[in-house]
């Protein structure tokens, strides 16, 4: 979705949610208890307390009645119906027989619905987050043993040694290349492809070096200090951005983080404050936008900063 042509959802003094342009326009006048950004021409909308779909003048092409529902990706969108158990001391009746059961279902830009046969369709990442494959080089890294026990290599798939025996007693791999290491002097990281400490090995513990976000830009590393605050970090080891409380995943080209008064922001991949530090919790954005928290409401900003919400109009 592009934002400056496409519908965002712009939540309105009263607390419902209607669609503008990139330019504050209002392509309907109906409004949702909640609303989801369109992809392909659909959204999915919240009315009396279920979901449905809409096309882009406003009209159900799917009525509401599901409990969860998500955009629609190559042609085809998924939701859920979730009925809570009726677990008691008496004999359950209930045909969902776990605590809370879901069954799925798959709908098309027509709204033609069937039934996905499980919890999920099979093709979804429950956790809707990016799959970072790893590099050809990575998948052909090997950590070995010498031959006496007493040092730790790595070793490329045609059997040349990258990383010498005797160097390092403990290789913990991360990925794309990136090991986390240690010797005697302490922790560090190791780019094995090129055999560089990226973070020299004098940290006191593994936990300084635990990746603080498993969805990282590939370039980027995220670590923490010995105060305890977080360090993004670029491949040479160079510090980006310090100070930082957390750091969450990343979504076209911004990473979430947040600072010690855990408050969330958004920093672009060289480590610059895009999104000023003002929202209530992490978020991650797709197809231009993301969603935040702040005041008690829920709402969407764009790529740069700009809010969707009755107290700040969009330009």
């Amino acid at each position: 979705m592009n934002v400056t042509t496409s519908f965002i959802p712009y939540l309105h003094a009263d607390g419902r949610f209607g669609f503008v342009d990139g330019h504050g326009q209002t392509p309907f006048a109906k409004t949702f208890e909640d609303a989801q950004p369109f992809s392909e021409g659909r959204a999915a909308v919240k009315s009396e307390g279920k979901w449905g779909y809409v096309d882009l003048r406003g009209h159900w092409i799917v009525r509401p009645r599901f409990t969860e529902a998500h955009p629609f990706r190559d042609g085809e969108a998924w939701a859920a119906i979730v009925k809570p158990s009726t677990r008691s001391g008496f004999i359950d009746l209930n045909p969902f027989h776990s605590p809370e059961s879901r069954k799925c279902y798959l709908i098309s830009p027509d709204g033609h619905t069937r039934s996905c046969g499980g919890d999920y369709p099979d093709h979804h990442d429950v956790a809707s987050s990016r799959i970072r494959e790893q590099s050809s080089d990575s998948r052909q890294l090997r950590v070995v043993k010498a031959a006496d026990g007493k040092g730790i290599g790595v070793i490329n798939a045609d059997g040349s040694q990258i990383v010498p025996f005797g160097i390092y007693d403990d290789l913990r791999y991360q990925d794309d290349n990136l090991f986390v290491v240690h010797r005697a002097e302490g922790w560090g990281i190791l780019d094995a492809a090129r055999n560089v400490e990226v973070v020299t090995a004098d940290r006191p513990s593994f936990d300084y070096l635990g990746y603080t976000s498993p969805d990282l830009p590939p370039r980027l590393l995220a670590v923490r200090r010995d105060d305890g605050t977080r360090c993004l970090l670029d491949r040479a080891g160079a510090e980006l951005h310090c100070g930082l409380g957390d750091v969450s995943n990343w979504g076209e080209g911004l990473i979430a983080a947040s600072n010690e008064q855990k408050q969330w922001g958004a920093l672009d991949t060289r480590g610059r404050l895009v999104i000023p530090f003002q929202y209530d919790g992490e978020f991650r954005f797709r197809d231009g936008l993301a969603r935040v928290r702040a005041g008690g409401s829920e709402f969407y900003v764009d790529l740069r900063g700009r809010e969707y919400r009755a107290s700040s109009t969009p330009d």
